[in-house]
């Protein structure tokens, strides 16, 4: 019976460390998460200081261009302007493109996030069954302690309770 009783409190004890640990992993999946969602809004600000960057150079560029046709003397009509338009609907499709990474950037971050969340919950549902379980595992070794216990007590065992 004694034996019983020391395998049981050993089951609860394991249960509740297995609890613990469920807990603590999803303490780290949670910041994990946290991180990537700072990281997805991250990726937007990052997205939208590239666009300005990218606005400054090609407005840099554009002028200088500008600069280039009127210094060799020609008017800025017909292909001149057809370049400089172009230049323009070009500039704007880098933009977009610069914008639309960053959204496609931002919403894997969240994405991973969300994952980071859910396998944090897990670990921690995990830990919980463990628990359970071992409860279950303790109240199965005192009943057969018991049970080998009340044998030998019948059997007239006068230390039927080791």
């Amino acid at each position: 019976m004694a034996t019983a009783i020391l395998g049981a409190g050993a089951s609860v004890l394991g249960g509740r460390a297995a609890e613990q640990e469920g807990q603590f992993n999803r303490q780290i999946e949670e910041r994990n998460a946290e991180k990537l969602r700072m990281d997805a809004q991250t990726a937007i600000k990052l997205g939208n200081r590239d666009v300005k960057i990218f606005e400054r150079k090609f407005a840099n560029l554009q002028a200088q261009t500008e600069m280039a046709f009127l210094k060799s003397g020609v008017k800025l009509e017909g292909t001149a302007l057809e370049v400089l338009e172009n230049n323009y609907a070009l500039a704007e499709l880098e933009k977009e493109t610069i914008r639309y990474n960053a959204q496609v950037e931002s919403a894997d971050k969240v994405e991973l996030s969300v994952i980071a969340q859910m396998e944090g919950e897990a670990a921690y549902a995990r830990g919980k069954n463990q628990k359970k379980a071992s409860y279950l595992q303790a109240g199965q070794t005192l009943l057969g302690g018991g049970g080998q216990a009340a044998s030998q007590k019948s059997s007239g065992n006068k230390y039927w309770w080791i």
